[in-house]
């Protein structure tokens, strides 16, 4: 074997290796796979993630962080959304939320501390079961979120009409377009009959996202009783598989 051919065998190894799909048994860490897809881990002292702060992404508000695989790809889109639309405008107003975030948002508007549509649900709807079908018009109960995974970020602003127009507009009708192309997905799509509502917003990178929704169903879909930990479960836990798997067939 010449020393041309070797090297080249060598080189097509190493591209092979470095394109392979990440695994399952490669993705958790030192978090164990149950703990990471309830989001129950330091994402600050979590090898696999990175301080967007430290990138080129923009981002506003607290300090965002997404796993390394995710901002490299969505740093590439950036770059090109930039060379068609050099006016336009992105941000990353949220990513990576753990358990305890959640824990915290859901609870806050369980307990009337945070406002739904301008009311206190804690006395507006005495029904628990009701009361968690209406915070889930809005948010994850905890252990469901797919902001926990590191893999999902929502962008500019969290209202679907800020996309009907303006910079708004350019920057979905770009993404609707072309962000499958970086592995990106919208899971929150209109027209699903289940789940969520639409999140024009919320966009989920697709070659890690995917095998931990497959993980979850695997670990939670028959086991709802795992995410029992906060106010309302008794309520809300069993609704917990349709709203994780109600997404966009795309981001499946």
């Amino acid at each position: 074997m010449t020393l041309f051919r070797a090297l080249l065998i060598l080189l097509l190894a190493v591209q092979s290796t470095y394109s392979q799909p990440p695994t399952a048994s490669s993705i958790y860490g030192p978090v164990s796979r149950e703990d990471y897809l309830l989001g129950r881990f330091r994402v600050d002292q979590h090898p696999a993630f990175i301080k967007l702060s430290s990138t080129a992404i923009p981002t506003r508000g607290r300090e965002q962080f997404l796993r390394k695989e995710a901002a490299e790809a969505l740093g590439r889109l950036l770059g090109d959304l930039k060379r068609d639309h050099p006016q336009a405008e992105f941000w990353v107003v949220s990513s990576t939320r753990n358990y305890y975030d959640q824990k915290g948002i859901w609870e806050s508007k369980w307990n009337g501390g945070t406002l739904v549509e301008g009311k206190a649900l804690n006395k507006s709807i005495q029904d628990p079961a009701k009361r968690a079908q209406k915070i889930l018009e809005f948010s994850s109960m905890p252990g469901t979120s797919r902001h926990h995974w590191g893999t999902d970020f929502d962008m500019n602003v969290l209202t679907n009409v800020y996309y009907d127009s303006g910079n708004g507009k350019i920057v979905y009708d770009w993404f609707k377009k072309n962000a499958s192309k970086y592995g990106f997905c919208q899971p929150y799509t209109a027209g699903r009959k289940k789940g969520y509502f639409e999140e024009r917003w919320h966009w989920s990178y697709l070659p890690i996202s995917r095998l931990l929704l497959a993980d979850w169903k695997t670990l939670f879909d028959h086991h709802t009783e795992k995410l029992k930990g906060f106010e309302g479960f008794a309520a809300s836990g069993h609704l917990a598989p349709t709203y994780v798997e109600s997404i966009n067939p795309d981001c499946q």
